[in-house]
């Protein structure tokens, strides 16, 4: 296990498996009041994703960070009985020109500064005791195109490439995939040693949603929006550094059979030990038009994800992601409640099991 992370011990909500493979539920938090660790807390987490510095303290004017409050909030957690696996560093899914790293993965002339801010956090991290931290390759943002009504009157977030109706080209024009790769490699090659001498694993997210193979839209290609390109980003840099904050229901979103090739995914990149996180959410569809429903509705079955993450020798986190929506929820906690029950009661299961066949 990585330094800082606490193992669950005799814990009904961690899956072991008979190599000592430890799956659990943790939590992704946006808010980190004492009211919300209290929460998290209650449900039988005790590893948490921490998505935000707003309000930490952590990030200085210049958009460096602190790593004395790093480590101010990792005490805070420890002392509600929550342990830090991952904190986010800033490299959000969002259109390019609204993002603090516009030209991080586009090439633009501000890339040199940003990736010696990006050095800079990723040594702070790892001073500090973080152990991974999660990152987006995404210069287009998380495209939907509405919503679905499903089980009593929740609704689903839904994307059909179909109805996409904005094909106008950004300011980038039309980017060539190998365009992107470039750019890729050229990040990965300055920060992957950064984060290696640091001691910290770096978790990039897969492409929401994965964009039409071969045209994209809008003149972007989704590099990370196949299980193909996923391994070539591996290939990139092969460092035990590089790795993925796995995206199940994203990765479900890039498949034309998700049911099969989800577990095929999981096995793959878990044996290669390059699962650092996971979003564990489940989706109706596949690729071009898909809906993101709950866990125990969708076309993946999660009992054997659990027991294929255990098998592939996955140690971390399975945390809710992209919930329902519900009138009833504006807050989404029983969203995430229900999911983190549900996940528990899986891990469960699996471990009653025992070893995979």
């Amino acid at each position: 296990m990585w330094a800082g992370i606490r193992r669950p011990a005799g814990n009904l909500i961690a899956a072991t498996s008979e190599g000592g493979h430890v799956v659990y539920i943790g939590e992704q938090l946006s808010d980190i009041s004492d009211r919300k660790l209290a929460w998290v807390a209650q449900l039988g987490v005790e590893h948490v994703a921490v998505n935000t510095v707003r309000g930490t303290g952590i990030q200085n004017d210049d958009g460096s960070w602190n790593v004395r409050s790093i480590r101010d909030l990792i005490a805070r957690l420890r002392a509600n009985g929550l342990a830090m696996d991952v904190m986010n560093l800033g490299i959000e899914a969002t259109f390019y020109t609204n993002s603090r790293f516009p030209g991080l993965w586009t090439g633009l002339p501000s890339r040199e500064g940003e990736i010696a801010t990006i050095v800079q956090n990723i040594r702070a991290a790892g001073e500090a005791g973080v152990p991974c931290l999660k990152y987006n390759c995404n210069i287009i943002g998380i495209l939907r195109t509405g919503r679905t009504v499903g089980r009593g009157g929740a609704t689903y977030s839904h994307f059909d490439v179909r109805k996409w109706t904005d094909h106008s080209l950004t300011d980038l024009g039309d980017i060539p995939a190998e365009k992107l790769w470039d750019n890729a490699a050229y990040v990965l090659d300055r920060i992957i040693p950064v984060a290696e001498a640091a001691g910290v694993k770096l978790a990039v997210h897969p492409h929401d949603p994965a964009l039409p193979r071969d045209t994209g839209l809008r003149g972007v290609r989704s590099i990370l929006g196949t299980v193909e390109g996923m391994k070539r980003w591996v290939a990139l840099n092969p460092s035990p550094y590089n790795g993925f904050n796995f995206c199940q229901g994203t990765v479900a979103e890039m498949c034309d059979n998700p049911a099969v090739e989800v577990l095929d995914a999981i096995r793959h990149f878990g044996r290669e030990k390059r699962l650092f996180m996971v979003h564990f959410r489940n989706i109706k569809g596949g690729l071009g038009n898909f809906e993101e429903v709950y866990p125990d509705n969708g076309d993946v079955d999660f009992l054997a994800c659990v027991r294929a993450y255990q098998d592939a020798g996955y140690e971390g986190m399975l945390c809710p992601d992209h919930v329902p929506h519900s009138e009833s929820d504006p807050d989404n906690e029983r969203q995430h409640s229900f999911v983190l029950g549900y996940t528990a009661a899986l891990i469960a299961a699996s471990r009653a099991m025992g070893k995979p066949a």
